[in-house]
């Protein structure tokens, strides 16, 4: 696939994944009103355009957090939430992305797309401000790199202490009962099958077991910013030993 190539499959009743050049996973959610495309990817195509090809509804964007690979054909689109805790990390990379017009969405909020809605769960760890979508009534769970993608990637810069992020599990874990599948941010890494709810636990098992020393990390072999990994279960944690606690 091309730089400015997009691929799509219905992956839900009401709702289409969407990848790019690179594999990374944005979700378009239909109701009977309007759609939330949950992420842009980092495709150089015409983002916009492919989507209009998909529906003819009003389309809003919600950005799960601020990392390239999830924000980058943001600025095509009129409407946009991202919460705002992540323009930290826009800038820590000194990104090219308006940011300026971005609506703020925090915690609770719930968008009313026509007979479906989505719930926003703010799990900090990755980002300060990463978001989650909860589509409670059909049990789905939009993770964007919240809670990984088979990797959970904590050892960039800009990423919260393992103690902070495990309380943000702890938190979703509390409402897991009101999900089964978990649609993450790189579908393809897992032969595009969603998680199970139980992945959560493993994740959480793990980063318990690292903060109380039980595991310790070998060298991450992948990406260029290090960190050591641990495996627990289905999740593999990677993270920074000097970012534990």
């Amino acid at each position: 696939m091309k730089s400015n190539e997009y691929a799509s499959m219905l992956v839900e009743d009401g709702v289409h994944h969407i990848s790019d050049y690179r594999g990374d996973s944005f979700y378009l959610i239909f109701g009977d009103n309007k759609a939330i495309l949950f992420d842009t990817g980092m495709g150089n195509g015409d983002l916009k355009g492919y989507i209009k090809n998909l529906t003819d509804k009003e389309v809003e964007v919600i950005i799960s957090h601020a990392h390239w690979d999830h924000i980058m054909q943001a600025n095509q689109f009129e409407k946009v939430y991202m919460n705002h805790k992540d323009i930290e990390i826009i800038k820590l990379f000194n990104m090219n992305i308006d940011y300026t017009n971005f609506l703020d969405i925090r915690d609770g909020e719930i968008i009313d797309l026509g007979k479906r809605k989505l719930e926003i769960i703010e799990v900090p760890g990755h980002t300060p401000g990463s978001t989650v979508l909860l589509d409670k009534d059909n049990k789905l769970l939009f993770s964007g790199d919240a809670i990984g993608a088979g990797h959970t990637w904590m050892q960039l810069p800009g990423c919260l202490p393992l103690t902070q992020y495990l309380e943000s599990l702890y938190r979703l874990s509390k409402r897991s009962n009101e999900f089964e599948k978990i649609y993450h941010g790189h579908l393809a890494g897992t032969d595009f099958k969603p998680f199970p709810r139980e992945y959560l636990f493993d994740l959480i098992k793990a980063v318990e077991k690292v903060i109380s020393g039980e595991l310790v990390g070998e060298p991450y072999p992948y990406g260029n910013f290090g960190g050591l990994y641990v495996t627990y279960g289905m999740a593999t944690l990677v993270y920074n030993p000097q970012n534990v606690k």
